[in-house]
């Protein structure tokens, strides 16, 4: 098994997009929905840096508390909200230790640094990708492949049929200041030292008030996109520095900025199935897993199988925000939890295919559901 990564962090926008917030494992009502390995990497999130997951996430009086979708940045640590469900704030950093300990011990083919660029189709197959690196383009051969692309960068261009979406402009980024350190030595802990500002509505997939929306498989657009973004954070520092007066640019300063752009909705596939907001606490017959609403207790989604599969292609499976998932669903799906889980169905999925010399697309679902259950992953409410 080989494993690309077009930079040379693991973990996507949870880390080079320093998107630093485990969602919710659970429904808001003390019972947990996702398992496996996205239970894991939250688990892991947290083992070189801050963070917690809540002993009393399972509480009575923790029921009724829900997500407050004008939370500001700064009260990422600690918040009431975090205290109800089983998640937690971890430092980006931290996660990319973890994943870098996991990879080391996997026995996989390691790619960092290494743009996938064309995939090679004969008939609806995915016969191999070119690869682009320091060493020139390469050319890489598989039995399967699994798109983690976040785009459907590989399904689109293996000519899958797909649907975009874009964001409005937002931004997410590190900083610093004087008040968060004499916080840190009265608490005698570091873990707020560091911490984000940022603007953009999750459901609006960014900011309507900052410009238009703007395409994610645009390579001008996306130029456009992070450039307005940046522009945003720049003013609302320039904003916090007006405050202080001159002397407040070392009292407060970025610390880091995210090096992928923050898209939140792309390009997904128009999959074999897909994941509706009306499914919202409806049984499934395909189900292979659990994904809980991060907003509203008691809101669960059964995944069908179908979701990861792309029409047109038999041996390419998707996983993340580009699978299969419409309208406020594609919110849920597109989070951690939802891509860690479709990852996992995933890899299930294309080492039962390459095994029994056949393709995702033409499993039978009982088998990869039968192997999910095997991994202690929830099938059904």
């Amino acid at each position: 098994t080989a494993i690309l990564e077009k930079t040379i962090l693991w973990g996507g926008l949870a880390t080079s997009g320093l998107v630093p917030i485990y969602m919710p494992l659970c429904d808001g009502d003390g019972r947990q929905v996702t398992f496996g390995i996205a239970e894991e990497l939250l688990k892991l999130s947290i083992r070189y840096g801050p963070g917690q997951i809540p002993d009393q996430w399972r509480a009575e009086s923790q029921k009724e508390k829900k997500w407050d979708e004008a939370y500001s940045c700064e009260r990422l640590y600690p918040g009431a909200y975090l205290d109800s469900r089983y998640m937690t704030v971890f430092s980006p950093v931290s996660l990319v230790f973890s994943l870098d300990a996991i990879m080391e011990s996997s026995g996989m083919d390691l790619w960092l640094d290494t743009l996938a660029c064309s995939p090679v189709v004969k008939g609806k197959k995915v016969v191999g990708v070119e690869v682009e690196n320091k060493s020139g383009r390469i050319f890489l051969k598989a039995s399967c492949f699994i798109d983690c692309s976040g785009d459907a960068d590989m399904a689109f261009r293996s000519g899958a049929p797909c649907l975009e979406w874009g964001s409005y402009p937002t931004y997410l980024y590190q900083y610093t200041s004087l008040s968060l350190a004499r916080e840190s030595v009265g608490s005698s802990s570091a873990r707020r030292l560091v911490t984000y500002r940022g603007r953009g509505r999750e459901l609006d997939d960014g900011d309507r008030n900052a410009g238009r929306r703007y395409s994610a498989v645009s390579g001008r657009e996306v130029s456009e996109f992070v450039m307005i973004c940046r522009k945003l954070a720049r003013e609302d520092l320039a904003r916090e520095h007006a405050k202080g007066g001159i002397s407040s640019r070392e009292n407060l300063f970025p610390t880091a900025l995210p090096s992928v752009a923050q898209y939140r909705r792309s390009r997904r596939i128009d999959g074999m199935d897909t994941i509706r907001s009306d499914q919202r606490n409806r049984y499934c017959q395909d189900s292979v897993g659990l994904i809980a609403d991060c907003r509203e207790r008691e809101a669960v989604w059964e995944v069908p199988y179908g979701c990861l599969l792309p029409r047109g292609v038999d041996n390419l499976l998707v996983a993340g925000r580009c699978s299969s998932a419409e309208g406020y669903a594609w919110h849920v799906a597109r989070l951690i939890p939802g891509a860690a889980l479709a990852g996992q169905i995933a890899g299930i999925a294309s080492g039962i295919a390459v095994s029994n010399g056949t393709s995702p697309a033409r499993l039978d679902v009982g088998t990869v559901q039968k192997a999910a259950a095997s991994h202690g992953i929830v099938l059904h409410r």
